[in-house]
């Protein structure tokens, strides 16, 4: 029986969802595929600004800035200050092995300076990261929601970013859905794929800008279709833990989007970027009540449940970086020109690398004239999360990574 594209889509689609999950086209992608040590890095990102009194609380204490006080701050050690009431609250684990790092941007206009912190003006430096950290994952970089970093983000040797925001497929995939006698055989899913992929070949490369994420969708979908599966993955438990409905699988809260994290941590994803759009533009939160108050109640919970969970398990070096467009100026919580970052994980030393100063400035380089620039954050990203090469350039903060 001859067999059109459409026909061959059609057939293969049941198993795709159930092994996988709706990228932007529709088309079925996923992730498998993990080492004996796995590398992950999770970014966390506050669309809007990420206030300084986070990772360099010692700075406002002084003078009280954003509410700043000498009792409800916390020292870590090693020159490390942070806000007692949020990253005070974050396990044993993260707090012994956390860093505030600087990225001096120099930009205080939000469009822009989301695009140099995500991107060098071509290349997506989350991508880049991904496809440094190397593996078989079939998706090696994730999001987690519908919101995509700032910037360029063409495929670096093939790997793309992929969109998760519903969890079921996933899961499926994973092990831990029901059982679906509509499921057919994976390998002739992957083969009908393949065919369908291969009947496109000619539209895929004369287009080959206007349909890379056809092509990404195609070459995710047969990957995962293509590895092995996981069994014992109990979702309802997972969702429990991040304190959702033991049915939730939609990403539709940040407590989602870290479940949906730990998901495709489990599917061997190397880089997986979470952002919040819960209001961090916050003009006039001169006591800092406001970002205090939304790190509580929406970043916390499920980030440090995912912490908890992922950093115990010893197969795996977690990297989380939490950042936003830039600090909060003073007086009024307006736009600074530089960020200071917090990361935590596996390979991170307990230490501070470019320090947002009281004013809310930040040095453009370090003693050895290392720039504190975007991508020498990113270096040290890969850096912590062992990446196979790292393309970012020389690391400024290369003091506060663990063998």
């Amino acid at each position: 029986m001859n067999f059109s594209r459409r026909r061959l889509l059609q057939g293969a689609a049941s198993v795709a969802g159930a092994a996988a999950f709706a990228g932007p086209l529709g088309l079925a992608q996923s992730a498998f595929g993990q080492a004996a040590q796995k590398s992950t890095v999770l970014l966390v990102f506050l669309r809007g600004g990420y206030n300084a009194l986070f990772s360099n609380a010692d700075s406002f204490a002084p003078a009280g800035t954003f509410g700043v006080t000498g009792t409800n701050t916390m020292n870590l050690g090693s020159g490390l200050v942070v806000d007692r009431s949020t990253y005070g609250t974050l396990p044993a684990a993260a707090r012994s092995n956390m860093a505030a790092i600087g990225l001096n941007h120099g930009i205080s206009s939000h469009a822009p300076a989301r695009t140099a912190s995500w991107s060098n003006g071509t290349r997506s430096y989350a991508l880049m990261l991904a496809n440094a950290m190397g593996g078989s994952a079939a998706i090696k970089c994730a999001i987690v929601g519908n919101t995509f970093p700032e910037g360029p983000r063409p495929a670096e040797n093939g790997v793309s970013m992929q969109t998760i925001t519903d969890m079921t497929s996933t899961i499926n995939a994973l092990g831990g859905g029901a059982a679906d006698p509509m499921v057919p055989d994976r390998a002739k899913a992957a083969a009908a794929l393949g065919a369908a992929r291969a009947m496109s070949q000619a539209q895929l490369v004369d287009s080959d800008t206007s349909l890379s994420s056809a092509k990404n969708a195609y070459d995710s979908s047969i990957a995962v279709l293509q590895g092995p599966t996981t069994t014992g993955f109990d979702a309802n438990a997972l969702a429990t833990a991040y304190g959702l409905a033991p049915t939730a699988r939609a990403v539709n809260s940040f407590a989602s989007q870290m479940m949906a994290a730990e998901l495709m941590t489990l599917a061997g994803a190397n880089v997986i970027c979470a952002t919040s759009n819960a209001g961090w533009d916050t003009h006039g939160d001169r006591t800092g009540v406001i970002v205090r108050q939304r790190m509580e109640g929406v970043i916390l919970p499920g980030l440090r449940t995912f912490t908890q969970r992922m950093m115990a398990q010893a197969n795996r070096n977690i990297t989380v970086a939490v950042f936003g467009d830039f600090a909060r100026s003073l007086p009024g919580s307006d736009h600074a020109r530089c960020i200071g970052t917090t990361v935590w994980g596996s390979k991170v030393k307990l230490g501070v690398s470019g320090k947002v100063a009281a004013n809310v400035g930040m040095p453009t380089q370090n003693a050895a004239g290392q720039a504190y620039s975007a991508a020498g954050f990113w270096s040290y990203l890969a850096a912590t999360s062992k990446a196979a090469n790292n393309p970012f350039g020389v690391n400024p903060h290369s003091a506060l990574v663990l063998p």
